[in-house]
């Protein structure tokens, strides 16, 4: 930057392409996109931020995916002890009919003796 009066100043680098627009140079300069505005940095927070509030959506989804699985497994393990209770009452009424079957056989052993 040169201005009358004043040592030549560094204003910083200019970078005309091949399909800028013609025209004068603050015609050049005026003509900025958001890229040239946005400087990397701030990109680079903003894909970041938008990384994180994804895992955060994922994150919630996991868990509640999570707490559906753990009442699954409280209710299968409620019908297990269902079904152990049950399988124990079985083999209860089991004994049972097998000492009533013995007894028969032995009460119909001894009328047979005896006829």
């Amino acid at each position: 930057l040169l201005v009358e009066g004043y040592p030549p100043s560094h204003a910083g680098v200019i970078t005309v392409y091949d399909d800028s627009k013609p025209g004068t140079l603050n015609d050049f300069l005026g003509a900025m996109t958001e890229d040239d505005v946005r400087p990397e940095a701030l990109r680079r927070f903003e894909a970041m931020v938008e990384e994180v509030a994804r895992q955060a959506s994922e994150a919630s989804r996991n868990a509640t995916a999570a707490g559906q699985a753990s009442e699954q497994a409280q209710t299968s393990a409620g019908q297990a002890s269902e079904s152990a209770t049950a399988a124990v009452n079985a083999a209860g009424a089991a004994e049972v009919s097998a000492i009533q079957a013995a007894s028969s056989a032995a009460s119909a052993e001894s009328s047979a003796g005896t006829a």
